[in-house]
């Protein structure tokens, strides 16, 4: 917990420019002896995981959509084929492709879980309203966020009353016409709840802003952070720009 608290000591505000201009600088580079310096800021930051088993549920899951990339794009790409599995050709450009892809996919995602997602998502919504990210856009991230649990709740409560009517899914007509009814169900009660929440808010006269009462404050801290992190980008554009 100690370390959680100090990544959330730092300003959102300054956490999302470091990944937007990290995940930038990963997605664009071809060189891989650069990735070497790539790996300086996810390593450093490994240590200030704090729920390392949502970190692990997140890490499998896109290593897994990476996994399905490996069994396609290996085949797919052409150029200069090493073996054959059939008729299926596996080439240099293949591999190399993917391996670039699977390396810039973690690396992105371990920079933004940690400094980003262990965040609260209203205060995810905060900081980019700051970074004046466009109000409407604001507005449809925050009701995402505030509702996504509540039409979670709706679902749980359809899922258990098919439960208590014994209902099994098996490949057949009925099966076909509950679950379409589920969905139905789901979607009818979301646009239930969104015209009462639309209603309750003229009511309040909502002219479009979410007014917050807690304001981020820059630290000394965040000013030598933001240094840090001019003269580590600063050094890989020097290193990429010598190497073209």
């Amino acid at each position: 917990m100690k370390f959680y608290k100090k990544i959330e000591d730092i300003d959102p505000r300054l956490r999302f420019l470091i990944c937007f201009f990290y995940s930038i600088f990963v997605a664009i580079e071809k060189d891989f002896s650069l990735f070497f310096y790539y790996l300086l800021l996810p390593f450093f930051l490994l240590p200030f995981i704090n729920e390392f088993k949502k970190f692990l549920k997140g890490f499998f899951s896109v290593n897994f959509f990476i996994f399905l990339c490996w069994l396609f794009l290996p085949f797919s790409i052409p150029g200069k084929v090493i073996f054959k599995i059939l008729k299926f050709n596996i080439t240099y450009e293949g591999i190399k492709y993917t391996f670039l892809m699977t390396i810039k996919a973690n690396l992105i995602f371990i920079t933004n879980y940690i400094l980003i997602f262990s965040s609260h998502p209203v205060r995810i919504v905060h900081a980019l309203q700051h970074l004046y990210i466009p109000q409407k856009l604001i507005n449809l991230l925050f009701f995402t966020i505030r509702y996504i649990p509540v039409i979670e709740n709706e679902k749980n409560k359809i899922e258990r009353a098919m439960r208590l009517r014994c209902f099994k899914p098996e490949t057949d007509l009925h099966t076909y016409k509950t679950i379409g009814n589920f969905v139905g169900q789901i979607i009818l009660r979301s646009y239930e709840r969104s015209k009462r929440i639309y209603k309750a808010m003229v009511l309040r006269c909502f002219s479009g802003i979410f007014w917050v009462y807690y304001h981020f404050k820059w630290s000394k801290k965040d000013t030598y952070i933001l240094i840090s992190a001019i003269i580590y980008f600063s050094i890989i554009f020097y290193l990429k720009w010598n190497r073209l």
